[in-house]
């Protein structure tokens, strides 16, 4: 047993050794990046701000915020490092200024995967104030495959302002929304109207600036629906002005008409009952989806989206009535 202890420490030490990682006597492991290397860097586009420090042989700690919401923070892994459970978060002055105190900040969850801890926007928040002001941020846990061993990741404030001013001005730009929130949507009629209601013009507007932004959106295909009530001849002709009313004010706003596929299917695909008030209000409807090509150099996370391509047929019925 004891032979088996030794064998198995000594294994761990040779790992990281080859890593490049320093192991001192309890086989500690720190991963921060070289001072020369310690700094920030934005990637920014109207569809994501990312404000992150590639960590040296770690991988990288990350502000991020996609267009449409709130800003988190994370930790990505290169290689798994951290034990599942709760790390313990400090603050402390920055080498160049000599070892000082260490103050606690509590404890954040370790979960499994590329990114074992995240923080949401309060918490991230209170991460840039330190950054701020020029304090180092360190992550203390064991290692997943020995209990005995710390992991340290420690985040330096070198060029945080100068990339924390970039991260703002990226901000400022990001769109209403992202792939995600508006890639399939829905503007609702009322009665036998062939207009919709001008409470339904943001989210047009919104898409319309998506679709605007994302050079790789192929198709904006639109399909107009009715209620149940009436004739179906009527019906057919009511959802082709209803689709055809949404295609004119989309490229009456710049969208390109050769985006558009405009269909209409009357009250053949309800996604309610036409027993019911609630229900025909809920079919009276154009639906819009987003199709786009994106090249596989393009990362999701720099465009902000993790989405995948939708079938052509439109939404299918959820109630026959």
């Amino acid at each position: 047993m004891v032979w088996r202890k030794l064998r198995q420490r000594f294994v761990s030490r040779s790992v990281l050794l080859a890593l490049g990682v320093s192991a001192g006597p309890v086989l500690a492991i720190t991963f921060e990046a070289p001072m020369e290397l310690s700094r920030w860097q934005v990637d920014a586009s109207a569809f994501a701000c990312k404000l992150y420090q590639p960590l040296n042989r770690y991988g990288e700690a990350v502000f991020m915020r996609r267009a449409g919401e709130p800003q988190r923070f994370y930790l990505r892994e290169q290689n798994r490092q951290f034990a599942e459970g709760e790390a313990q978060l400090l603050v402390q002055a920055p080498r160049w200024q000599g070892s000082g105190a260490r103050r606690p900040l509590g404890t954040v969850p370790v979960v499994s995967g590329e990114e074992p801890i995240r923080m949401d926007w309060q918490a991230s928040q209170r991460l840039i104030g330190e950054l701020q002001n020029g304090q180092q941020l360190l992550f203390s846990h064991r290692a997943w495959y020995e209990e005995a061993t710390p992991v340290k990741v420690v985040l330096e404030p070198i060029r945080f302002r100068l990339a924390f001013s970039e991260f703002q001005q990226c901000l400022g730009g990001l769109l209403p929304v992202n792939y995600d929130q508006i890639h399939r949507s829905s503007v609702v009629f009322t009665g036998g109207a062939p207009e919709f209601d001008p409470d339904q013009q943001p989210l047009l507007d919104n898409l319309i600036q998506y679709v605007l932004a994302d050079q790789y959106v192929t198709t904006v295909v639109i399909d107009g629906h009715t209620d149940g009530q009436g004739l179906r001849a009527d019906n057919l002709e009511l959802s082709k002005q209803r689709a055809e009313f949404v295609a004119d004010y989309l490229t009456t706003r710049g969208v390109p008409q050769e985006l558009l596929q405009v269909r209409w299917h009357g009250e053949r695909y309800p996604v309610a009952s036409n027993r019911s008030a609630e229900g025909r209000a809920e079919n009276r409807r154009v639906t819009l989806r987003i199709d786009r090509f994106e090249p596989k150099s393009q990362t999701l996370e720099a465009r902000g989206d993790d989405s995948a391509q939708d079938s052509d047929a439109p939404e299918q019925a959820a109630t026959q009535s």
